[in-house]
């Protein structure tokens, strides 16, 4: 399988974990238990997305969005514009992640700003939306600790995922040497 192929099927898989977690465990808004909200494929989009040139991160990051939100969500409109947003944002501070752990804080930072950005509209045009203590208790924080996780998962399988390709294409190169080598004997 190419990698063409497996990036498309890798955002699938994401967006139906998303939806399995929501569906196992759904989210309160009425506020009185706890709860989180998966953003497997947000963060897999970001990972995938911070390296590459600004008209590819937009357009497929709008693309993730407008998919996602039609067919997993019902908010094409909102997710549409998080994702895209977070797609183009998140090349611009590419260059500030030199370390794993900057890739990290950068990720969760991502992560939170893509949650409180919609709390932020929901606040604003309703007066009877929670305050933001409450919000981020009761949804938030088991949300981060939820994204703490899946974005070290995540940069482990680009990591393994890379090496993966690296060596695949090394492969392919000596295959082709040798069988240049081959014709010139």
């Amino acid at each position: 399988m190419r990698k063409a192929q497996i990036i498309p099927l890798g955002f699938l898989g994401l967006a139906l974990l998303d939806s399995l977690v929501t569906f196992g465990f759904p989210i309160d808004f009425t506020y009185i238990d706890y709860s989180f909200v998966p953003h497997f494929t947000f963060i897999g989009m970001i990972i995938y997305l911070n390296d590459k040139k600004w008209l590819n991160r937009l357009l497929i990051g709008t693309a993730v969005g407008l998919l996602f939100g039609i067919l997993f969500t019902g908010t094409p409109v909102l997710d549409t514009i998080l994702f895209a947003a977070g797609a183009y944002f998140i090349g611009l501070f590419n260059k500030y992640m030199q370390s794993d752990w900057q890739k990290f804080a950068w990720y969760m930072l991502f992560v939170f700003l893509f949650d409180l950005l919609p709390y932020i509209f929901m606040k604003l045009t309703s007066p009877h939306y929670p305050d933001f203590v409450v919000w981020f208790m009761h949804i938030e924080a088991l949300t981060l600790v939820l994204d703490l996780v899946s974005v070290l998962f995540l940069l482990y399988i680009e990591q393994v995922m890379s090496r993966f390709f690296k060596i695949r294409e090394l492969r392919e190169q000596k295959a082709v040497k040798q069988r240049f080598r081959s014709f010139t004997k």
